[in-house]
């Protein structure tokens, strides 16, 4: 008995020291470097391996940028929504649809329109509303929509994807910025930073990694409203967060059901969309 004890007890021991050694030598692993398994990876944080329908829930704030100081505006609650397919052995396709509506700062209420306290103007808030159906392709050697890659190469050359990622233990940071063509108002740019579980990322069961985000847009004074409102010379900035959900009724109720009376396409891919695709509107736009 005495003996079968002992061994159970270095039985015991031993299984806590390799699980110990596990877990520590899986906190020391590194990223990975081949270009496919980094855009594998960065597909299973952003949206799913398995194709289907991904949403994430986001709120923020819009800020005016004055040479004399920045101005909080009014805030806003979002979600983007974006059906992936699988196109190749290690490169995926998605086509997303954002639609923001804009709130009070005090209550979170929504709002249709805001008086500027820069000029006093009372101007609309129309909902952003953008849907691809051109999908944005994500592959080893970048991350583009590809009527942009054929319109501006030189913005969009073939090289091996190289993520600007850190692990601590099973805290993984990714970075992005956006790299939007050059024929929107400048300054435009979105950059954003990604936090995921090494564990969800790396495990190769996981189709669909959760993750929590933050970032920001610049937008040019120039454009509608902020022009409206008096901003320019200046600039707007959308400070936002966001979190991957597992479903899109894990949105706010009251966000829901704006979003499904404002638009019969919300639950619908941008794929099968009618008319130009939105980069093909700008395009007939910048020729005129």
């Amino acid at each position: 008995m005495k003996h079968r004890l002992m061994q159970s007890r270095r039985s015991a021991l031993f299984t806590a020291v390799a699980a110990l050694s596990s877990r520590r030598a899986f906190a020391e692993s590194k990223l990975p470097v081949d270009p496919a398994e980094q855009n594998k990876a960065y597909v299973k944080i952003l949206g799913r391996l398995d194709g289907g329908r991904v949403v994430k829930k986001t709120r923020g704030i819009v800020m005016a940028v004055k040479s004399d100081g920045i101005i909080p505006l009014y805030g806003f609650r979002n979600s983007e929504s974006a059906w992936w397919q699988q196109i190749g052995e290690a490169s995926w396709v998605r086509f997303p649809s954002v639609l923001s509506f804009f709130t009070d700062l005090e209550t979170d209420t929504f709002i249709d329109n805001f008086t500027s306290p820069f000029n006093g103007e009372t101007v609309s808030l129309t909902p952003s509303y953008i849907r691809h159906k051109e999908g944005e392709l994500f592959t080893p050697t970048g991350h583009y929509y590809g009527s942009m890659k054929t319109a501006f190469p030189e913005r969009y050359p073939n090289h091996p994807l190289s993520l600007n990622w850190t692990r601590d233990g099973d805290d993984i940071r990714l970075q992005r910025s956006s790299n939007f063509p050059p024929m929107i108002s400048q300054p435009s740019l979105e950059s954003a930073s990604f936090f995921a579980s090494a564990t969800e990322v790396f495990d190769p069961g996981v189709q669909d990694a959760h993750y929590r985000s933050a970032g920001w847009n610049i937008f040019s004074g120039s454009r509608t409203p902020y022009k409206e409102f008096g901003i320019s010379p200046g600039h707007a900035i959308w400070h936002y967060d966001a979190v991957k959900l597992d479903d899109v009724e894990e949105c706010d109720t009251d966000y829901l059901e704006r979003a499904r009376a404002y638009t019969s396409l919300f639950d619908q891919s941008p794929e099968l969309d009618e008319g130009p695709s939105f980069f093909e509107r700008l395009m007939a736009k910048r020729k005129q």
